[in-house]
């Protein structure tokens, strides 16, 4: 069995991982929502297993390209950053700008796939520059946002910022060394990126799953806070 199918089959079989969690989330009465939380793993595993099969590949310039991988990344990343400024509580023209910034890195890197010569390379900053942009929103508004949340939302959010930034540091390198200067050979990239995706995706999502009690437990805390100011409203009057 080809190297890069065996990467694929193991890269769908994390993603799989995911979705158990985050469909336990759908509906629930956690004080945010997270109906579409699945999504994120579960588009993931979809494309994977469509790459597994060679579906959707193509060679340009020489180098084996998997069209599912950027599928993928256009529908699963904005839902990565739009929900980590969600969970900060930012506005919606934040949470917005965030996940457009991610959907227009993505495009431009595709381009920068796609194309060859000098065109490769200004794709690839154009898409540097939307990275620019998606991490000036997410350390700048986003997480300026979080300061006035309720603390386990702030612990969570601070959490989720900085482990999808710090990942996201890593995939234009992946593209400069591979794509760009071609000094990682497409088998070598397969893995790296599927390393990367299955650490991205599968830990933001129980990271979540994990502090869903903590949003119960806010959500509670608000009626409990509002009904003891009443209850002493009525005692002063009475008074």
């Amino acid at each position: 069995m080809d190297p890069i199918t065996i990467v694929y089959i193991i890269g769908t079989l994390g993603m799989l991982v995911g979705i158990p969690p985050a469909l336990s989330l759908v509906g629930d009465e956690v004080g945010l929502d997270f109906d579409y939380l699945w999504a994120i793993p579960g588009i993931a595993a979809l494309m994977y297993l469509l790459m597994t099969f060679d579906v959707g590949s193509v060679q340009f310039q020489g180098y084996h390209v998997p069209i599912p991988r950027y599928i993928d990344w256009a529908l699963t990343t904005p839902l990565l950053v739009g929900y980590t400024a969600y969970i900060a509580g930012a506005s919606r023209g934040i949470i917005t700008g965030t996940a457009l910034a991610d959907f227009m890195m993505i495009v431009f890197g595709l381009g920068a796939v796609v194309f060859s010569s000098t065109a490769q390379w200004v794709f690839f900053g154009l898409s540097s520059a939307c990275h620019l942009t998606l991490l000036a929103l997410l350390y700048g508004p986003v997480r300026n946002s979080a300061f006035g949340e309720p603390p386990s939302h702030r612990r969570l959010a601070r959490l989720l910022l900085n482990y999808v930034g710090l990942l996201w540091l890593a995939y234009p390198l992946v593209w400069l060394f591979g794509p760009g200067l071609q000094w990682v050979d497409a088998a070598g990239i397969a893995v790296i990126i599927s390393y990367l995706d299955v650490t991205a995706k599968v830990p933001f999502v129980y990271f979540i799953y994990r502090a869903r009690k903590n949003f119960v437990k806010v959500q509670d805390e608000v009626p409990e806070a509002t009904s003891a100011q009443g209850g002493a409203a009525t005692v002063t009057s009475a008074a």
